[in-house]
């Protein structure tokens, strides 16, 4: 990941790879970090919410938005999902882009993304149209596979409902913070 400093793009700091061994294994976690959203957004898209739960460790939280404190746990995390995965959603589709990958460690990581998406409804609404981001803390969880310890949604712009959120991507903290409330 990059930032500015003093006018000029710096690298954040991340640990030392000794070895080519320690490189691709780098390589490869990053693949799998990245896949991580990938499963989400298609559980989202499928109306999966045991699939979206999968994706988060046990006490793994996730932030709706910056009003709102965050959904803690692997079974909360399903029930609130159970709950936004309407049956009225006809379509729905997700596009990720721009993931960056930063590791703390060998073991956690932060991750920024963008995304789109877009809903139609079987019941007359709207079609919902959304743009924005995730942040998003990565953890190696006990069964050694990479799982969201924290993740953090914000909005750039929404449309087709009633309460659209915009512009929460301005003034964020860099690099990504996803935790801000317990």
């Amino acid at each position: 990941m990059k930032y500015i400093n003093q006018g000029k793009m710096c690298s954040i700091p991340e640990p030392d790879m000794e070895n080519l061994e320690q490189r691709i294994s780098r390589l490869e976690a990053e693949r799998e970090i990245k896949e991580i959203l990938f499963h989400y957004t298609r559980c989202v898209d499928r109306g999966d919410a045991e699939g979206v739960a999968s994706c988060y460790t046990e006490d793994g939280c996730f932030y709706p938005s910056d009003f709102l404190s965050g959904i803690q746990g692997k079974d909360r995390i399903f029930r609130l999902f159970s709950r936004l995965l309407e049956p009225q959603v006809l379509t729905s589709a997700h596009y990720i882009c721009n993931q960056q990958v930063c590791f703390l460690s060998q073991s956690e990581a932060l991750v920024y993304a963008c995304f789109r998406s877009n809903k139609s409804f079987s019941d007359g609404r709207d079609d919902e149209n959304c743009w924005g981001g995730f942040e998003l803390r990565v953890v190696i969880d006990k069964d050694g596979r990479w799982r969201i310890k924290r993740h953090k949604c914000f909005m750039s712009r929404q449309t087709g409902c009633e309460n659209g959120r915009r512009r929460e991507q301005l003034d964020r903290p860099w690099p990504p913070l996803p935790e801000y409330r317990s």
